[in-house]
């Protein structure tokens, strides 16, 4: 798993990062909600997933997790809390591997790749703009709900449009970060808000708002973070081998 002294010290960054943001709880973001927090502990585990490989990722994401369990086991239980942590290291590792590999093929294949991935980051991007503003913001934007609409097309394009534009011109590798990212983070909040639904720790409507307002936040927090510190930690790595 590790090579040289720098990639043990970078794992060892890792952890003790993860540490100080889980015990410390720095990591955590209160906010007025079901969930109690938001969170950006998913960062260092993604990163690890990503640089240090997918089952380092696990060990890293299983901190984030006994962290979880003991600030909010007054939510719910272990069995909810746990599990998806570690996933989001696997997750991430094992999208970025592939994603990188697939983006390295024929031009083609990579043409027909990248508009799939814009449009489906478009559509993604326009219905969970349009659910928040129909479930947060009805009353005071009843009377301008088509202008609305229609900014929230025009977001989504323009991200759509960038990935696009990224592919493309060749930046396969940071979109390969980005959707790891964006994946590995997402992993956290459809396992963990699944297995609250499964046991029946909120309603339904509860659940889709978390997911809509903790976990899509979230991830495009971790597709913005996560693509520079990738690419400067894994050029650190080359140059010491």
């Amino acid at each position: 798993m590790f090579k040289n002294i720098r990639q043990i010290s970078l794992a060892s960054l890792f952890v003790a990062i993860t540490l100080l943001l889980g015990f410390s709880r720095i990591g955590y973001i209160s906010l007025p909600t079901p969930a109690g927090a938001a969170t950006i502990m998913h960062i260092p585990v993604i990163l690890a997933g990503i640089v240090m490989g997918p089952w380092f990722g696990a060990l890293v994401g299983s901190i984030f997790g006994l962290s979880a369990v003991m600030y909010f086991s007054h939510i719910a239980p272990f069995w909810v809390l746990f599990p998806a942590r570690p996933f989001i290291g696997i997750v991430s590792g094992l999208v970025y591997n592939f994603l990188l590999s697939f983006f390295r093929s024929q031009k083609k294949l990579k043409n027909s790749t990248a508009f799939i991935i814009s449009f489906v980051v478009f559509s993604f991007a326009y219905l969970s703009g349009i659910y928040i503003v129909r479930e947060w913001f009805t009353e005071s934007l009843i009377n301008y709900t088509l202008e609305f609409s229609f900014l929230i097309a025009l977001i989504s394009f323009i991200i759509a449009f960038l990935i696009l534009f990224m592919i493309k011109e060749k930046e396969g590798e940071i979109v390969a970060i980005g959707i790891a990212s964006f994946l590995g983070s997402m992993t956290n909040t459809v396992g963990t808000l699944g297995l609250a639904a499964i046991f029946k720790i909120f309603p339904l409507g509860i659940i889709i708002s978390i997911g809509i307002l903790h976990g899509i936040p979230e991830a495009i927090i971790a597709s913005i973070i996560c693509p520079p510190i990738v690419v400067l930690l894994k050029r650190l790595i080359k140059e010491s081998s």
